[in-house]
């Protein structure tokens, strides 16, 4: 766990890297891919080694951001906290309550603290409680909650994707520390590229202009449920209009402004 008070180094480099770059010091946290650049954080100041190693001398970083951890997320309380009836707790408290989910968020999103993410979870808690849920899959896990939320409200078999390398080890790791690698499969790639496998319910926190491409896909109307979050009032409108020529029908909306999350179903999905 990434102390509250903890000064994160964030070095902006061009490129989309995918690799862990070679003797990483000890203050190396992860990298960050996003929009043909890749961010690279460390808990102490590191330079001369991203500018010689990552950079090989034949470019400098961007920009360097220092910000507290703090200020990054909110982290959970160290007493954790209940969502939709799962219990979220650090994963290094000790003697944490059984059942309980054990969480290490590092920098990569979902800490239960965004109002999208609780979202999601609540919506995930109605849909369990609505219909039987054995398969999951879960686009854009980041820290892997929803999919570790999922197991806890039943489901048995779950996909977690991320296109993110920091995300993907960052829920790896949460799903280990949880002793679900049996149940959780968390594999790093573009959400457009799992919908070969049929899900009870597909939960997607995810952009926009990402939800706007997948929610017509071949294949995305096979899946029964999907939960979506990420968007605004106007954006969700156009969305549950696409869903609907696919088949799907409303079940619920709620609204955090700015943000919006809906529920679509279909009683029987083709197969």
């Amino acid at each position: 766990m990434i102390h509250p008070d903890t000064l994160l180094y964030v070095y902006e480099v061009p490129g989309d890297r995918r690799d862990v770059p070679p003797a990483a010091p000890a203050t190396f946290i992860g990298l960050w891919n996003e929009d043909e650049c890749t961010y690279f954080f460390f808990s102490g100041p590191e330079e001369e080694y991203v500018r010689s190693v990552v950079c090989s001398n034949s470019s400098i970083p961007h920009s360097v951001h220092e910000v507290h951890y703090r200020d990054w997320q909110d982290g959970l309380p160290r007493e954790g906290l209940t969502v939709a009836g799962v219990q979220f707790v650090p994963s290094d408290m000790s003697n944490p309550p059984r059942d309980a989910v054990l969480l290490d968020p590092s920098v990569a999103f979902g800490d239960a603290s965004h109002p999208t993410t609780l979202s999601c979870l609540r919506a995930m808690g109605r849909v369990f409680r609505m219909q039987t849920v054995n398969s999951f899959l879960d686009l854009g896990t980041g820290t892997g909650i929803l999919a570790l939320a999922a197991v806890r409200m039943g489901a048995r078999r779950v996909l977690a994707v991320d296109r993110n390398v920091l995300a993907v080890n960052t829920a790896r790791k949460n799903v280990e520390a949880n002793s679900l690698c049996g149940i959780i499969m968390v594999r790093e790639g573009d959400v457009r590229h799992f919908f070969e496998t049929r899900y009870d319910l597909v939960a997607a926190n995810l952009p926009f202009h990402v939800l706007r491409e997948i929610c017509v896909l071949d294949g995305a109307n096979s899946h029964r449920t999907w939960v979506v979050s990420g968007i605004s009032k106007n954006q969700g409108r156009t969305l549950v209009e696409l869903f609907s020529e696919q088949g799907y029908r409303l079940i619920y909306e709620w609204a955090d402004p700015p943000w919006v999350t809906f529920v679509v179903s279909r009683p029987s999905p083709p197969r």
